[in-house]
């Protein structure tokens, strides 16, 4: 059975050769001053306390075991290789661990960057203590024409080690995933709600609705369950593209992801985004909308970031409280102040948070308590020195924030006519609340251009 087992290993070896184009062939027998030499490339941070030459498995003479006990992962590093942009490449690992866990990544020379890491392969169950070949795929971005590819390990017993025989890495077709929705990959009924897709490898299309540093959001209609966030480090859409991807769904941390783009393509740019749905604070706080555009109306903030830490802020319409995260665009929100506010909905430790994307999602609202009867004129708008008020009613008070909700001017009118000096104002948009009595007449934006 032994000698089976090894020519179908061979095979496999022999048959990446001639059907793709080789960039890196290891089988860990070369060693120097107990470290693997044609390893070790420059983002390696794992240690001779991390790996040991121990004898082959089945092939060449050595092998490398990989201990790492903690949860955060350790690197073990090809080193610098020519590639080609966009290419996708099959790391192919023959490996033997009883526990542990391992996954494949990439870092982009070129940009100094590191590419998206592909999920873990839970080597208890996948290895159960024998020899397997566990084959991922890596796209290194458009901007890559040299690469280090990666080894992620983490988890490991302290008992045994994960044994690392064998590395081949060659270029590859992309890998064909099942075509599905993002409703067929998020709608789920059954606690803890994880995506019935989960480790599969889907297919699926959607308009960008917003984009941040480490991914994007893509939704194929309006509401619930039709959203989802893409981890991508490698491609960078523009809101607005009408996009299809293939990618392992995951749970991370309870929260649905497509991982690790393998196939990219953008299909149209300047589509009209979905609707953003209006909810109430605490139906935001539900799975049914994660990844999914919304809106909220007259929520009250009621904690600032100073209060909450993390760039987080806290706002609440009545109905309960929701939290708002500065991922995207920096707010300084102020307690009381009434807001509405437009997003995308994230997941992470353990809460439902709101993520705004610029300027245009957070506008502070018309408080219910509005002077109906009260007639307001303010100008100019655009704005160079000065910024007039005119009412028909004395006694009012004008509050001026900037984009980030810091408040650059605070004054009281004791006649109708009020004129605020903008002359120390920074060109950019701006936002006025007038009050009466802590009541709020009316709100707005204006532009001061110099």
């Amino acid at each position: 059975m032994k000698k089976i087992y090894t020519l179908f290993i061979g095979m496999l070896v022999a048959g990446s050769i001639a059907n793709a184009q080789v960039v890196f062939q290891s089988n860990l027998s070369s060693w120097s001053g107990g470290l693997p030499t044609d390893w070790m490339g420059s983002t390696t941070n794992a240690t001779v306390s991390n790996i040991t030459e121990v004898p082959a498995v089945m092939y060449g003479t050595s092998a490398a075991a990989l201990k790492n006990t903690t949860t955060t992962h350790k690197r073990f590093s090809t080193p610098t290789l020519d590639v080609v942009p966009s290419e996708t490449y099959e790391i192919k690992m023959w490996v033997k661990a009883s526990a542990g866990e391992l996954r494949t990544g990439f870092y982009n020379v070129s940009t100094s960057a590191y590419g998206t890491y592909n999920s873990y392969a839970d080597l208890s169950t996948v290895s159960a203590g024998s020899l397997v070949m566990i084959s991922q795929f890596v796209t290194v971005a458009s901007t890559t024409d040299s690469a280090q590819f990666i080894l992620s390990f983490r988890s490991t017993d302290g008992v045994t080690d994960i044994i690392v025989d064998s590395v081949a890495i060659s270029s590859s077709t992309p890998p064909v995933g099942t075509p599905v929705t993002i409703n067929q990959i998020q709608n789920t009924t059954t606690p803890p709600f994880d995506s019935p897709y989960m480790g599969q490898l889907v297919e699926t299309s959607g308009i960008v609705t917003a984009t941040q540093f480490n991914g994007y959001y893509i939704q194929d209609g309006n509401g619930a369950y039709n959203g989802v966030f893409v981890l991508d480090y490698v491609n960078d859409p523009t809101i607005g593209d009408n996009i299809t991807i293939t990618g392992t769904v995951d749970e991370y941390f309870n929260y649905t992801t497509i991982e690790n783009p393998s196939a990219y393509t953008v299909n149209s740019s300047g589509n009209t985004l979905p609707t953003a749905i209006t909810l109430t604070t605490l139906a935001v706080n539900d799975e049914q909308y994660e990844g999914v555009l919304v809106k909220v109306m007259g929520a009250t903030c009621t904690a600032d970031t100073a209060t909450n830490g993390n760039g987080e802020w806290t706002i609440n319409d009545g109905s309960g409280a929701l939290i708002v995260d500065n991922k995207m665009f920096s707010f300084n929100a102020v307690v009381s102040s009434i807001y509405n506010v437009t997003g995308v909905v994230d997941f992470s430790f353990s809460n439902f948070k709101l993520l705004p994307r610029d300027v245009n999602d957070v506008q502070i609202s018309t408080s219910i308590n509005e002077f109906e009867n009260v007639k307001v004129a303010v100008y100019p708008n655009p704005v160079q020195n000065f910024i007039n008020f005119d009412l028909n009613i004395n006694n009012y008070s004008v509050r001026i924030v900037d984009i980030t909700g810091k408040t650059v001017s605070n004054s009281v009118s004791t006649s109708n006519k009020h004129k605020v000096n903008t002359t120390n104002f920074n060109n950019g948009i701006y936002f006025y609340t007038i009050s009466n009595n802590g009541n709020t007449i009316t709100t707005n934006k204006f532009i001061v251009a110099k």
